[in-house]
């Protein structure tokens, strides 16, 4: 279960969403989606969707995973994308990462 209560999903059912029209069907799934073998990788892929709401919801997953392929991947996002709020979200999300980072070195 999501934290809102509905259950969460896998790579499968993120991949059809992510196949949708609709940019808040989208991000709603990414929100929801839950860590499995695959899921980084097309979370990677949704930070190149054309609706940055969708963007905003894949930084704010790949902040969560911690992974350093999702890193470089905000990395990257933090310089570059077109949305100030995307931009924003991924240096935000990069913070948290190193300050889970910090901790695990004390």
């Amino acid at each position: 279960m999501d934290p809102a209560g509905f259950p969460s999903l896998g790579l499968s059912e993120l991949r059809a969403a992510l196949a949708s029209p609709d940019p808040e069907l989208r991000a709603r799934a990414i929100r929801r989606v839950r860590p499995e073998p695959g899921v980084q990788e097309a979370l990677i892929e949704a930070l190149l969707d054309v609706s940055a709401e969708v963007r905003l919801a894949a930084v704010r997953a790949l902040g969560r995973l911690q992974g350093p392929r999702a890193t470089r991947a905000l990395i990257q996002v933090s310089a570059s994308d077109m949305s100030v709020s995307v931009r924003a979200e991924a240096v935000a999300a990069l913070g948290r990462i190193l300050e889970a980072r910090t901790r695990e070195d004390s």
